[in-house]
């Protein structure tokens, strides 16, 4: 071989082993893998298929280009399964396998090609039924999956499969058959649902919000603080709230519902942090101005006073002619609050929520009965609600899909009353129908009490397909009149957030199926009695519910328990300030509260436990804050005692809005008594004190006083104070006195030879030098001062006379 010869081969076999490397990828024949297109369904019509409706299903939506290439021949068709037979299919028919779909028609040509970031609409239009092959043969009322496929060739690839969109059609008649030439003829071709075993409706239609009160703020703090102005938003006119409040309220007026059939199915889901909060709005606020740091975090006023109040309003004067019905406080799981394992904060969770509501909204809210929320009912939950009161649990049913290698086994939700302790019983709702609820609205989530096996991406279906599947859900178990029990509870999140034409859709669903008389409304005392009195005895649920990503973490819980222990303590030495009448229980209250916050369902699975341990972590300090404001005034010098029983002088501080019970804690050295005080009520401010002490030394020494609550909970910092003793104890006073006797007789004695002209002993014993006083006295006039002349005076002898 000649050396150009060798030069290109070279050359040749460097392009194939270069080629693969540059090449783009291919497409995937399967659509999700590589995402190329995007179908999104913008509207379904009817949305609801009666006997009166139009016969044919319209369905308009957008193809896009989301991928990395252009793609050329893409083409869309419709397809539909078999009406659902089983709760578990209205979400396994929206995920996975697509063996159940079949084609209603031939695809049609979507755009020839589609560069990137493009999009074009569609349009499918099709009759339920009709002679020819293009129709959707529905011939009998239910609810059935439909599904746009898009099919496309992606450059460098072959077709494929792309993307497809799923929803729920509800067909609650079937309408007359095109071509009928008669009304009689089109009569006779309409197939009009059974209503012979209308379901009895419940709907609870919820009225919360996730917690906006700013942790570690005590009672009788004012203004109140919020962690954000989201809530002034939310309550005005267009807002979350305001859309709820005046959905209901339209839905249920005397003109829409003159018969208030549709009002006797509703029961508002009122949370009583909602109602504490939006209260507490009404006469003014602040908000922080960054993220919640306690107390001392900076703050701004509140826009929202004005919309709090009016949204208040409303509510009060619907509440008096609807059902109400309080959540738990804040929302908060029985599930991790039964761990924390405390009864007082139990209690205020569940029986002391419809305190609150009846307080604020003026009404007598439902008694007996518990909404569970998001969260599955465990057996720990069911636990914490066999120590209260008797009541009804409002919860997700048990319900999961096909497992592995079980392809084609479905199972529909049990509904009906269970009873599994002598003071709960338990009403359960489908969980299918609530997380297809769930899925409505511009934010979809998926509740965690759904088993995994259950689980749909929501977020990547359209806002109209998430609503046709719900409205489908919310009406398939009238559609079944061989599914018992022939009774339905429909409970959407509490945080349910619903555009108004979402909301007025759901209602008009409800009354809908009324109207029909597929369902007939079911009041909430009925439920609660019927429950009580029909239930069948069952053993607690075992093993793990729901999906595991929604429980809260074991130290959130511990922190709880050990912060709830101590404020409890606190509360207990607590009293009642007489000036402004503030309690140490009113005091204490909101603190407890943000516990409950810390353990609220309303914020999303992924960031429950984050959110806790935060709230946690500021009232913790808020506590041990409150623990330092009771304190004994260290002087900072040192004492001196006078006398052994001089009593020890100390001085409290109180920074407490209410009075406290103490007690002091002296450690006294050896040698000293210390008479115990008692309790002391120590009110808010200083108070001084003496404390009687008797020493029995003479020292210096150090004491150590320490105050506590009157259960023995240590409070503020211990003082230690140097004490200096003059205490001489019974030596001291044996030497006085004898030194007392000692000179008493001294004095005596002198006396005594002073009276009898003696001259005393002591006085010979001095100095022979010194005039004796006497004649120094004598040697001047008393009268003039001046000096006498001296005379001599004749000695005398020792014991002789004078003269």
């Amino acid at each position: 071989m000649s050396r150009a010869a060798r030069l290109l081969a070279a050359v040749v076999a460097l392009l194939f082993a270069v080629a693969p490397a540059v090449a783009p990828p291919t497409a995937s024949a399967q659509p999700g893998s590589m995402p190329f297109l995007k179908v999104q369904i913008d509207n379904v019509t009817p949305d609801i298929v009666t006997t009166t409706s139009n016969p044919t299903v319209i369905v308009t939506g957008t193809i896009s280009n989301v991928g990395d290439r252009p793609v050329r021949d893409i083409v869309v068709r419709l397809e539909r399964a078999g009406a659902v037979t089983s709760s578990s299919q209205l979400r396994t028919d929206l995920a996975g396998n697509v063996d159940q779909y079949s084609p209603v028609a031939d695809f049609i040509t979507a755009a020839p090609e589609l560069a990137r970031g493009q999009k074009v609409p569609f349009r499918l239009a099709y009759p339920l039924r009709a002679d020819d092959r293009s129709s959707m043969r529905i011939d009998e009322p239910g609810v059935y999956p439909l599904m746009v496929n898009v099919n496309g060739t992606p450059d460098y690839g072959s077709p494929a499969r792309l993307d497809d969109s799923r929803f729920l059609l509800p067909v609650l008649g079937v309408p007359p058959q095109p071509g009928s030439d008669s009304a009689g003829e089109a009569f006779d071709s309409t197939v009009a649902p059974d209503i012979t075993r209308p379901v009895g409706l419940t709907m609870f239609w919820p009225l919360a919000d996730k917690p906006r009160l700013a942790a570690g703020a005590p009672g009788g703090t004012t203004p109140v603080r919020l962690i954000d102005d989201d809530l002034a938003t939310s309550l005005a006119a267009g807002g979350r709230l305001d859309t709820m409040l005046s959905a209901v309220d339209f839905a249920t007026s005397p003109d829409v519902d003159p018969d208030g059939t549709v009002g006797r199915a509703l029961c508002l889901a009122v949370d009583p942090d909602l109602l504490v909060t939006v209260n507490a709005m009404t006469n003014g606020y602040v908000v922080n101005d960054a993220a919640d740091a306690g107390p001392g975090t900076p703050t701004h006023p509140g826009a929202g006073q004005q919309a709090a109040i009016d949204w208040l309003n409303r509510l009060k004067t619907l509440s008096r002619r609807l059902c109400v019905a309080p959540t738990t406080y804040a929302q908060a799981d029985l599930d991790a609050l039964n761990r924390v394992a405390d009864p007082g904060l139990s209690a205020i969770a569940t029986g002391g929520a419809a305190g609150i509501v009846d307080q604020i909204l003026g009404v007598a809210s439902t008694r007996g009965l518990t909404l569970v929320g998001d969260g599955p009912l465990t057996a720990p939950a069911l636990q914490l609600l066999s120590g209260q009161a008797p009541t009804v649990a409002v919860a997700a049913a048990n319900l999961v899909g096909p497992q592995e290698g079980e392809y084609g086994v479905a199972e529909t939700a049990d509904t009906a009353p269970v009873r599994y302790t002598a003071n709960v019983v338990a009403a359960p709702f489908d969980p299918a129908v609530g997380a297809a609820l769930a899925g409505v609205g511009p934010t979809p989530e998926t509740p965690s009490y759904v088993d995994p096996s259950l689980d749909i991406a929501v977020k990547q279906d359209s806002p109209a397909a998430r609503l046709q599947s719900a409205l489908g859900s919310l009406l398939w178990h009238g559609l079944r009149p061989d599914v018992a029990p022939r009774t339905q509870i429909l409970m959407p999140p509490l945080m349910w957030n619903l555009t108004p034409p979402d909301a007025q859709a759901i209602l008009s669903a409800v009354a809908t199926a009324i109207r029909a008389r597929l369902a007939v409304p079911r009041p909430l005392p009925v439920v609660i009695a019927e429950a009580q009195t029909t239930a069948r005895e069952s053993a607690p649920p075992d093993g793990p519910l729901g999906s595991p990503r929604g429980r809260f973490d074991d130290g959130v819980v511990t922190g709880i328990a050990a912060a709830t222990n101590r404020l409890w303590g606190l509360t207990a030495a607590l009293t009642t300030d007489e000036r402004t009448g503030l309690t140490g229980n009113q005091y204490t209250a909101p603190l407890r509260e943000d516990l409950l916050r810390a353990l609220s369902l309303s914020v999303p699975p992924d960031a429950r436990n984050g959110l806790a341990q935060q709230r946690l972590t500021t009232v913790r300090k808020t506590v041990e804050d409150l623990f330092d404001a009771v304190t004994i005034v260290n002087p900072g010098g040192s004492y001196t005692l006078a006398t052994e029983r001089s009593p020890l002088p100390l001085a409290l501080r109180n920074d407490l809005p209410v009075p406290i019970r103490v007690r002091l804690d002296i450690d006294a050295p050896p040698g000293m008594t210390v008479t115990d005080m008692g309790e002391i009520v120590l009110p808010p401010g200083f108070l001084p004190l003496k404390v009687p002490i008797e020493v029995h030394f003479t020292q210096r020494v150090a004491v150590d006083v320490a105050l506590r609550t009157a259960d023995g909970l240590p409070l503020g910092e211990p003082v230690r104070l140097s004490v200096h003793s003059n205490a001489y104890g019974k030596v001291l006073f044996i030497i006085t006195l004898t030194g007392g006797v000692v000179l008493a007789l001294l004095v005596g004695r002198r006396l005594w030879h002073r009276f009898r002209g003696q001259p005393d002993r002591a006085d010979l014993e001095a100095d022979p030098t010194r005039p004796d006083p006497v004649d120094v006295a004598l040697a001047y006039d008393d009268e003039t001062g001046a000096r006498r002349p001296a005379k001599s005076r004749a000695p005398t002898a020792p014991g002789g006379d004078d003269g």
